[in-house]
């Protein structure tokens, strides 16, 4: 790195190593031909030019999502790149979705409860794999292809789907939503096609079917896969056709639809078990995302509780102050099985149960039986902090083994390297070879886990000499 204050020179050349971003873009959509740490640049971006004084621009030149054994990143003024518009544009803030009222709002003017009372318009992260899914869907919204969301219950396909529609040339139009297991297999024909006046007991005038509600717009079948065969069959015809004819009638009537569906299960399973027809499997495949799930999105909850904090307090309103620390660290440590769902009931339950002008805490949000170990809930208690709780405050090192180490220590035959290196492997041991679980356990980073596994010696402040 070179720079120069007075004179205005700065260059750097730095090399990434593990980029989190870089390993979820490779996990969802493979080795690519462009760089993905688009969090990493900002980031820097942000720091070096506070830092420097001037605009800074860092560009990834290299990135191991593109088959390079490291990510790598040059960074100068921006004035002295000849393309700084390339990169510079992604720096402007900008809306994500466009409002119904079609007036654009930079991120930074809108407000957490905004987002909350405009939920069905905004999508909330900051985490790479949140990155990638808005990236895909990005790419995918001024298309006609058909759109099959992947992800386990509660991770908010819905709101994807509603966004992909929302920054599509067919926002104007409707969006029309139907859970394909809430709707009983002998209506579920009427529900999509409609029905004519007589064309079946009870049928006494005639209804649209959600295809044609849709017309122009946008059909999201939500939980595809529990459709009965003879269903899917009807399904792919209008599908393909792009026409539909109502129960009871006889006129074909043609529908301009984008068809967007969603499932939490394996739909290649499912083929493979003859349960899903593969001639509808391959026609929704067209363009799949996989959602992750909120344990692999961690740097997003705390956004999430922000905005269903403000949410529930207006709707039922209380008055909190906030969560506590223990709150916040076991918010953090929970795994999360029913995702974006469970966090939210978790949320409006604390909201509830909190004291007035009081903060939320542990027991107001876990009691319903959510698995949650009692050490994490006890480690802030304990004295432990941060994510080194994981470890429990029942770990503590037996009497025995602590005079070991302490005589081990005194008579030269261990020595720190050694100690740390055997903290670490045991570590990573529990961790089953996660650095980042490993470095948690650990109490520390995890570019120190890291570089102490590379071979190197972790460095340690200079001793004083005097």
């Amino acid at each position: 790195m070179e720079a120069d204050v007075v004179s205005g020179h700065f260059f750097g050349e730095f090399l990434w190593h593990n980029s989190s971003e870089a390993e979820a873009h490779i996990a969802a959509n493979g080795i690519g031909n462009a760089p993905v740490c688009w969090t990493l640049q900002g980031y820097a971006n942000g720091y070096v030019s506070s830092f420097f004084g001037r605009q800074v621009l860092v560009r990834e030149v290299e990135c191991k999502a593109m088959g390079h054994a490291a990510c790598k990143v040059i960074s100068k003024p921006l004035a002295e790149w000849d393309d700084p518009d390339k990169d510079f544009r992604y720096m402007q803030a900008q809306a994500f979705v466009q409002s119904p009222g079609g007036k654009k709002s930079s991120v930074a003017e809108v407000s957490t409860a905004e987002a909350a009372r405009n939920a069905k318009i905004n999508l909330i992260g900051v985490s790479a794999g949140f990155n990638s899914v808005c990236h895909m869907i990005q790419r995918v919204a001024p298309t006609r292809a058909t759109v099959l969301f992947l992800g386990e219950s509660g991770v908010g396909k819905e709101q994807f789907a509603r966004t992909l529609h929302n920054i599509s040339d067919r926002q104007e139009k409707p969006f029309v939503a139907i859970n394909c297991a809430a709707i009983p297999e002998q209506l579920i024909e009427s529900e999509l096609f409609g029905v004519e006046k007589g064309g079946f007991s009870g049928a006494s005038h005639s209804r649209e079917g959600r295809f044609e509600r849709a017309d122009g717009g946008t059909l999201f079948l939500d939980e595809i896969s529990t459709l009965s065969l003879i269903a899917q069959g009807k399904l792919l015809r209008a599908l393909q056709e792009g026409e539909i004819e109502r129960i009871g009638g006889t006129r074909v009537r043609k529908v301009d639809v984008r068809v967007v569906a969603a499932t939490n299960d394996d739909l290649r399973g499912l083929v493979e078990s003859g349960k899903f027809r593969s001639d509808l499997f391959y026609r929704l495949n067209v363009f799949p995302v996989k959602i992750p799930p909120l344990r692999e999105r961690k740097e997003d909850i705390l956004l999430l509780v922000e905005s269903f904090l403000n949410r529930y307090c207006a709707l039922h309103k209380r008055n909190v102050t906030g969560l506590t620390e223990g709150a916040i660290e076991a918010l953090m440590f929970y795994s999360w099985p029913g995702n974006i769902r469970e966090l939210e009931n978790i949320i409006e339950r604390g909201v509830i149960l909190a004291p007035t002008g009081g903060g939320i805490d542990v027991m107001h949000l876990f009691n319903s039986g959510e698995k949650i170990r009692s050490n994490q809930i006890e480690a802030k208690q304990n004295g432990f902090s941060g994510a080194g709780s994981i470890m429990g405050a029942s770990q503590t090192i037996p009497e025995e083994l602590s005079g070991l180490l302490r005589e081990s220590l005194i008579d030269g035959s261990i020595s720190m390297d050694s100690l740390e290196k055997m903290a670490i492997d045991v570590a990573i041991g529990i961790a089953k070879g996660n650095v980042s679980a490993a470095a948690k356990i650990l109490c520390t980073t995890r570019s120190r886990v890291a570089y102490r596994l590379s071979g190197n010696k972790v460095p340690h402040p200079p001793e004083d000499s005097t």
